[in-house]
């Protein structure tokens, strides 16, 4: 049978069967060992499907202490399924039993989102969108031959995703820019967001606001390609698809196919998936590209009232560059991290509007996170020493992933 790559993981585990072709199972337990010195919080398990003996029905995650939270699935850029779980601690090395039942986790909140909305009952006059109007949220787009920015026509200009510790956007025309809404509340807000105009949400409102000025620049996490002199973002395309693929309480997604991007000289079809899980701050960017294409780039905008901050030594799989100082849109601090491969690391530098990081495709892929913290977070990040725990909580997980092992009986 055919492997699905993408399901929204809201779903059952009904396919499950159908991937594996396991046997009944009452239930199963996980052993999770975290091997650094450091309590993890607010961690995602992931069990790869291929050593699972699940079966058809909806499951949760029962810890030792009886917490039951839910269980979903989640695809990858390259299709491999994995079942996740939250876990809210785990004491440094140390060994964690939990145990996959059947089940419902009803009561356990929904901490993550992702959508892609925009009008309908309205009309292009030129550029812009205009008339009558109402919102739907079909979270599919092929995006309209000439489309631009400013049209609009699309909530925020673009797909939107969100943790219960901060939000994100970028723009779907030829700016593809990634932009930060802070947040004053743990509580979904994208919903909410961009309905009346585009300029509302750049001041403050009570769930937070867009608090970063992205411009020309890579913003955080943008997408590009570095041309020796400049970094490029994906300007210039024959057609772009995106969707949303998982709209789950724990991980939601973001996926876009930018099909013809002309990229120093060369055509190619470029793939995007963005992942967010609850809990987490940093968003994860996986790309692949089906041509040889050296240089893609992503880095940080830069501004004159933040410091750039690179560490010391970078012994790890994963290093970081960082910025932190008073350069948020409402004038307070904010930091900006982008986390990457050491391995795929080709060199960083800069241009007159960003910091740049430069990789390179390892079988055509790339991956990196990038996290931004505000000092009005519900959860406040307000000075440097501050700023770098959040950043070294994020490497350390990155460099010591835990060892998940299923129990055979």
């Amino acid at each position: 049978m055919k492997k699905l790559l993408y399901f929204n993981s809201s779903l059952t585990l009904f396919l499950i069967f159908l991937i594996s072709g396991a046997q009944t199972v009452v239930s199963q337990t996980v052993l999770v060992t975290n091997k650094s010195d450091k309590t993890l919080r607010d961690y995602t398990v992931e069990v790869p499907l291929s050593g699972s003996r699940l079966t058809a029905g909806n499951y949760v995650v029962v810890s030792s202490e009886n917490e039951i939270v839910p269980l979903e699935i989640s695809t990858d850029l390259k299709g491999d399924q994995k079942a996740i779980f939250p876990v809210a601690n785990i004491k440094p090395f140390s060994t964690t039993k939990y145990y996959l039942k059947k089940g419902n986790a009803d009561k356990y909140p929904k901490r993550t989102y992702a959508e892609i909305a925009h009008k309908i009952g309205g009309k292009f006059a030129g550029k812009v969108y205009e008339g009558g109007f109402s919102w739907v949220k079909p979270n599919y787009m092929r995006m309209p031959d000439n489309f631009t920015d400013h049209a609009y026509y699309i909530k925020y200009e673009g797909p939107g995703w969100e943790s219960d510790k901060v939000a994100f956007r970028f723009y779907l025309d030829w700016r593809n820019g990634i932009d930060v809404f802070g947040k004053r509340t743990p509580g979904i807000v994208l919903p909410f967001v961009g309905t009346e105009d585009y300029e509302k949400y750049h001041h403050m409102a009570d769930w937070g606001m867009d608090n970063m000025k992205v411009g020309n620049s890579l913003g955080i996490g943008s997408i590009a390609v570095w041309n020796g002199t400049k970094a490029v973002r994906v300007e210039k395309t024959d057609s772009v698809i995106s969707f949303i693929p998982a709209d789950g309480k724990i991980r939601s997604q973001v996926m876009t196919t930018y099909y013809g991007w002309q990229a120093n000289g060369v055509k190619c079809n470029l793939k995007s998936l963005i992942s967010i899980d609850a809990g987490s701050r940093a968003s994860h960017m996986e790309l692949s590209v089906d041509k040889s294409l050296p240089n893609i780039a992503t880095g940080i905008v830069k501004d004159k009232n933040a410091e750039l901050i690179k560490p010391e030594k970078s012994t790890g799989e994963w290093s970081y560059i960082a910025t932190f100082g008073k350069q948020s849109l409402n004038n307070d601090m904010q930091g900006l991290t982008v986390f990457y491969r050491t391995k795929q690391l080709q060199k960083i530098t800069e241009d007159e509007l960003s910091h740049v990081v430069v990789l390179q495709p390892e079988n055509g892929t790339v991956e990196y996170y990038f996290m931004p913290t505000w000092e009005l977070d519900w959860e406040p990040v307000a000075d440097k020493a501050t700023f770098l725990k959040c950043v070294n909580e994020v490497l350390d997980r990155l460099n010591n992933p835990v060892l998940v092992k299923i129990k055979k009986k």
